[in-house]
């Protein structure tokens, strides 16, 4: 049966462990031990956006809906050459609990002809929606930001 609940007997230094990761990171034990067992698929999300001279996309106009619970790991973000810092970017989530800045958690990144990785871990549940603003203060020239958000979702 699919939904059957089982006990299974762990040491207590475990259970202690448990009990600290299920309040850091607000997922049930199960999805703990799936995570630990390595029960999940990566997913990509991609916010990538080409913009404007002298525009922008706000939270609410540049978005993917999460279609399951995971957990956000990574955010790689692309500068092309150009940019030279007049490009803004932010990446967030937006849920049932507001809106939360996850990269940065305040303030925006401009960078020029760079990609960065950030790792990150933050749980998403169904209906979240994966953000991102990105506003182009480069008064001639459009530019191309390249946003994944990778998404570890449980199997």
């Amino acid at each position: 049966m699919d939904n059957e609940w089982v006990t299974i007997p762990v040491r207590k230094e475990t259970k202690n462990q448990l009990e600290e990761l299920k309040k850091k990171t607000g997922m049930t034990y199960d999805a703990l031990i799936v995570k630990g067992l390595g029960l999940r698929k990566s997913i990509q999300y991609d916010l990538s956006k080409t913009v404007p001279p002298e525009t922008g996309y706000l939270w609410n106009e540049n978005y993917r809906v999460i279609d399951s619970d995971g957990i956000i790991t990574q955010v790689v973000l692309h500068f092309p050459k150009g940019c030279k810092a007049l490009v803004y970017v932010r990446v967030g989530v937006a849920g049932k609990d507001g809106l939360h800045w996850i990269c940065p958690e305040s303030d925006f990144i401009a960078l020029d002809d760079t990609t960065q990785s950030y790792s990150v871990y933050y749980p998403v549940h169904k209906g979240d929606r994966i953000v991102a603003e990105i506003y182009n203060y480069d008064q001639e020239y459009e530019h191309r930001i390249g946003i994944i958000v990778t998404v570890e979702k449980f199997v």
